[in-house]
């Protein structure tokens, strides 16, 4: 479970990824997936999970370069974009899918770009640049004549750097931080800032506080309307259209408006589990320094038992209380359901890529619209008289 991070981007790979566990098991509301899925074999995908506030769009590389385990989104930023990429390579991998995997970070350097994922080289020497083994001198060779920068210099599962983080540019990573296992894995989290100008289509949002509105100046000022001259010879369509006009206006005038905020995500989580989280946090980095697991072992199991409990409670009384607050209910139920596909960013005619509102809705248009049938009525068939007599 994913319960004490609130990330723009996220990467799943291997065991993470089974079948066992269902996308809204995982707790990714909020978030665009992109996935791939291992085929052939019981297990295992990688998941790409990337905030609805961000542009974003999958990509696809020609035969020699699509890997089994690995996915590719573009992000739009400004006038550019950046590809994202999560692989997982598997330390049983075959030439053919290793060839694939470094024909596409080939292919993906030539632009700016981030790659993460589990890539099981874990005899490089980051530090110093230096390997042992033909595979892993074959990936740093290639990293470096990519001219890609790695990020992760830490042991991410016992002693071994397995997780990285490549960037075309190494501007664009920044304040990278190795933290505890989520959850059963035996990998730790790499937490990182990707540091570029997003395009992002998050709009400030207000609501009408109704409960404060000015009702006593509101009826004064729609009495003042003589609504028998205005509604006058109007047609009903007219009339509705100018009665909504009146009554949008008077509720600017005397209804207040409020920002809307973020609403919380961890409304199941007591005051008890937060600050179980966070302790068993700083245990980990304890550990990290001394090497006492005992402790940082105990608080993981106190923060995982407090969840648990702090979930079912809440649960609970949401449901013991669904008939006099229903609203928050339906809304724990609805967060629970797996991750909606969102539409666009779209491809246009011409190639190019279309991420503004009005462009997508008129290039979906004028795509449906092209399978029309256009009939000819300038020549209309004359129908035959089944009934002739006179009428009645």
């Amino acid at each position: 479970m994913v319960e004490d991070i609130d990330p723009h981007i996220i990467g799943i790979t291997e065991s993470w990824a089974t079948p066992d566990i269902s996308d809204a098991e995982l707790g990714m509301t909020g978030y665009v997936m992109f996935r791939k899925d291992r085929l052939g074999r019981r297990g295992g995908r990688v998941i790409l999970y990337i905030k609805e506030s961000i542009q974003a769009y999958e990509i696809k590389f020609k035969k020699e370069a699509e890997c089994e385990e690995a996915v590719w989104c573009n992000i739009v930023t400004g006038k550019s974009t950046l590809t994202v990429g999560l692989v997982y390579r598997s330390p049983n991998i075959s030439m053919e899918e290793n060839e694939k995997i470094h024909n596409a970070i080939k292919e993906v350097s030539k632009r700016d770009c981030i790659i993460m994922g589990d890539f099981n080289h874990g005899h490089i020497q980051w530090t110093s640049l230096q390997s042992t083994g033909r595979e892993d001198q074959e990936f740093l060779n290639l990293v470096q004549d990519s001219f890609l920068s790695q990020h992760v210099l830490e042991a991410t599962r016992g002693e071994n750097v397995l997780d990285i983080v490549l960037s075309s540019q190494k501007e664009f990573v920044d304040n990278v931080k190795i933290c505890e296992p989520l959850g059963c894995s035996d990998h730790n989290q790499i937490h990182f800032i990707i540091k570029v100008k997003g395009e992002r289509n998050r709009k400030i949002r207000y609501r009408n506080k109704f409960h404060k509105g000015r009702y006593k100046d509101m009826r004064e000022y729609l009495a003042k309307i003589d609504w028998n001259n205005t509604l006058k010879n109007k047609t009903a369509t007219e009339c509705w259209n100018i009665l909504k006009s009146e009554i949008d206006c008077v509720v600017d005038k005397f209804v207040p408006l409020k920002k809307q905020g973020k609403r919380s995500k961890k409304k199941h989580l007591s005051k008890e589990a937060i600050i179980k989280i966070k302790y068993k946090q700083m245990m980990w980095k304890t550990y990290r320094h001394t090497g006492s697991e005992e402790v940082y072992k105990e608080a993981l199991n106190q923060a995982t038992a407090e969840i648990r409990n702090s979930k079912r409670s809440y649960e609970q009384k949401i449901a013991f209380n669904i008939k006099h607050d229903s609203k928050s209910f339906y809304a724990y139920v609805r967060s629970k359901q797996k991750v909606q596909d969102k539409v666009g960013p779209l491809e246009g005619s011409d190639g190019n890529i279309i991420t503004e509102g009005f462009l997508m809705a008129e290039n979906l248009n004028e795509y449906f619209s092209s399978v029309f049938t256009r009939e000819d009525i300038s020549i209309l068939p004359v129908l035959e008289t089944k009934f002739e007599g006179e009428r009645v």
